[in-house]
């Protein structure tokens, strides 16, 4: 099922919640205009449930990595809403069990950016993400080689504390080792 027709108009925090389900393309609100990108394909979405996943087995417990999230980026007129590949959300915000979540609920997004993404993630968003307070913003880059961008907010931009491919790894705000290279390839089973 496609949306039609096509809104003519800036749309309202209201009217982006009240559109019809439709699964077709990837919806968000950017300064009220509703936008359309094709759905991403199988091994972008590998990549995002390695990522939750790794992130989910190290958060501290009142955080939780999830994706296919609404995340309300500027609530003011004209409102944003964009849908991060995965969002690290405080649990209570999520036991709310709302529509949406806010900026303000939020330690880190991750996007995970390919070819018709690139300028998206790390400018429009980067900045529109960075506007609304977010701490933390990933960017992994499907490559390949995967590469992983690591922006910490400081002050009202964000700036790059980490950059590379192989092992990223940090301690802060959380302890994690993530081998970038297996992201796109499906783990081994263990043995035994």
């Amino acid at each position: 099922m496609y949306i039609t027709p096509w809104p003519d108009h800036l749309l309202t925090l209201d009217e982006f919640a009240a559109l019809p389900e439709d699964n077709s393309r990837h919806y968000e609100l950017q300064e009220g205009v509703l936008t359309g990108a094709p759905r991403p394909g199988v091994l972008h979405q590998r990549m995002v449930t390695a990522v939750a996943a790794a992130l989910d087995r190290v958060l501290p417990a009142d955080w939780e990595a999830l994706f296919g999230v609404e995340v309300v980026v500027a609530e003011r007129w004209p409102p944003t809403v964009r849908v991060p590949d995965v969002v690290v959300a405080s649990a209570r915000a999520i036991d709310e069990d709302r529509a949406m979540l806010h900026a303000s609920e939020l330690l880190g997004v991750v996007e995970v950016s390919a070819p018709g993404s690139r300028c998206l993630d790390a400018v429009t968003k980067r900045y529109e993400y960075a506007g609304a307070a977010i701490p933390l913003y990933w960017i992994v880059d499907v490559g390949p080689p995967v590469t992983l961008t690591d922006y910490r907010l400081s002050g009202s931009a964000y700036s790059v504390a980490w950059h590379g491919g192989g092992r990223y790894e940090v301690r802060e705000p959380f302890e994690l080792s993530l081998d970038l290279d297996v992201l796109a390839r499906r783990p081994p089973a263990p043995s035994g």
